[in-house]
């Protein structure tokens, strides 16, 4: 069947203004999310995790608990920065292994446990269009693991400073609602670590402190949606997972999921 022109002009007409419309949907998207390119919040959420820690005892432990979050974002330009900051503390359930050896028993009470992380990230525009840029770029993170066997001196601590490769995709699905996805892998660190696990005190191996893709390997990464309620306040709910691995001087293992909720103001 052939078409008439007048049915064809009213076809590209009809063609042409969904486009235009669909155009002027992602510029309105983008002029939305950089009127106000400051945003910083906080939130709560729950964690899973599990960990070996072999300076402390060759078995897994796992640890279901509350956190506590505070991030925020810049955006200036091609600049994308961000900012994320978390802290979770719980209690370990006692553990009793006996030694292979059979000299001698581990019987564990209940130990405490204080996660604490920082995440100051900076990316630059890359690729993408206006509603779906992705950056690169890098970040300056920290992570301080601490454990205590409760009425005792019996401790565990890793304090690590760590140099990543970071990178951010966004989704920017309408005016209301976006998506953020990130990921950090590092490749160069820095840490202490005791080298075995001790009383009152526990020295440091210095030749050892410095880490890399060798041994210190990691991936960081978190997905983020934001509903945007006003021009000042919108609401976030977002997934994070970590998984982690330190060989030195005893090797040590992470694995984390953490689900989070909470709400961000815009400047």
């Amino acid at each position: 069947m052939r078409l008439k022109k007048h049915q064809l002009v009213f076809i590209f007409f009809v063609l042409a203004n969904t486009g235009l419309a669909s155009a002027q949907s992602a510029e309105d998207a983008k002029a939305a999310k950089t009127e106000k390119p400051i945003r910083i919040g906080t939130g709560i959420g729950y964690s899973f995790l599990g960990y070996r820690e072999e300076t402390d005892l060759p078995v897994n432990r796992d640890m279901n608990t509350f956190n506590f979050n505070i991030n925020g974002s810049i955006e200036k330009n091609n600049f994308f920065y961000s900012l994320n900051f978390g802290f979770l503390k719980g209690e370990i359930d006692p553990v009793e292994v006996k030694s292979t050896e059979g000299f001698f028993t581990y019987n564990y009470r209940t130990s405490s446990f204080l996660r604490i992380f920082f995440e100051n990230a900076l990316d630059y525009r890359l690729w993408g269009n206006s509603v779906f840029p992705g950056y690169l770029g890098g970040a300056i993170r920290g992570d301080f693991f601490y454990s205590v066997l409760k009425q005792s001196h019996y401790y565990s601590l890793t304090l690590l400073f760590s140099l990543n490769l970071h990178a951010s995709q966004k989704w920017i699905i309408n005016d209301k609602n976006e998506l953020i996805f990130s990921v950090g892998i590092p490749f160069l660190g820095y840490a202490l670590r005791p080298p075995y696990y001790g009383m009152l005190y526990a020295p440091l191996d210095l030749e050892e402190r410095m880490t890399s893709f060798h041994n210190y390997r990691a991936v960081f990464g978190g997905l983020k949606y934001y509903y945007t309620t006003s021009e000042l306040l919108s609401l976030y709910f977002g997934l994070g997972f970590e998984f982690s691995h330190i060989t030195f001087p005893q090797p040590r293992k992470d694995a984390l999921f953490s689900i989070n909720a909470g709400i961000m103001f815009s400047f």
